[in-house]
This record gives C-alpha cells, structure tokens and sequence, in this order.
C-alpha cells in the first residue's frame, strides 16, 4: 500500500525530484519497524518505478542523467535505511540486555535482604534475579577471607 502511494507521488512530483525526500522516511519507518528485507525492497522498488515512468511516460530529452542521478539517490536512500535497520536491532539486542532496577530499596543493613511490595524479606539474590536476567554465584573477597577464614589466606 505504502509503495503503491509512493508511486503515485513520485508520478505526481514528475522526472527530476531533487530529492528523494518522499521516500527517505518510508524506507527508514520500514527499517526501524519492518525488516531489513522489506527496507531494501522500498528502496530498490521506487527508482525502479521512477525509471520505468522515465522511460514509458515522460521521456525527457536528458534521460540518462536522470537514470543516473535516480540510482544514485536511490543507492543513498537504501544505504540509509541499512543503516537504520542496524541501528534498531542494536537498540532491540541492548534493551533486552538492559533491566533497571529504580528507587530505594529497603535492605537490612546486617544480612542484606531486601523488603520487597509485600512487606516480606528476601535474599537479596533472590530479588534481583526475579527482576532480572542476572544470576548469581558466590565466593568471599580478600577481606572477609581474611576476617572469616583466616586459615584460608595463608
């Protein structure tokens, strides 16, 4: 639908557009929410259709120049659009990496558990892993080694 509307606005606008302006943000719109495949077959699809009205309908005098000038915009667009379509599956891989975890939290200052929105205590391992992809594996760092296991450090 969103091509043939192109179309149709690129016959409106007539052989020499200065720029693909018109058709720039459908091919990134169809990157950023599509599918790589269907941001390069916009892009490719419009200087097709631009150069067969340039042949079939308009014929200017200087049609070479045009052809030229309509791929090579055309070229510039979908390189664009490749690059949106990175852009979004970076964004896409980050925030699935990504979970924050906001405000205060309510930790005993002794064994660390944390209360959580029914009042109750939990491990602080416990509350994050079930807000989070993170898991958890323990070990003693120097100085609790030292203070706990002193035999440990020799």
């Amino acid at each position: 639908m969103a091509g043939c509307a192109l179309a149709a606005l690129d016959y409106a606008l007539g052989p020499d557009p200065q720029f693909p302006v018109f058709y720039a943000p459908a091919v990134i719109g169809a990157a950023w929410y599509s599918s790589r495949t269907t941001a390069v077959t916009l892009a490719a699809w419009v200087p097709l259709v631009h150069s067969l009205l340039l042949a079939l309908l308009w014929r200017p005098g200087h049609w070479a120049g045009l052809l030229a000038t309509t791929w090579l915009r055309g070229g510039a667009v979908l390189l664009v659009g490749v690059w949106f379509r990175r852009l979004a599956t970076y964004e896409v891989t980050m925030s699935r990496h990504i979970q924050v975890l906001e405000g205060l939290l309510p930790i005993c200052a002794f064994c660390k558990s944390i209360r959580n929105n029914a009042g109750e205590w939990e491990r602080l391992e416990a509350f994050i892993s079930r807000r989070s992809e993170a898991t958890f594996s323990h070990g003693f760092c120097p100085s609790c080694q030292r203070t706990h296991y002193p035999e440990l450090s020799q």
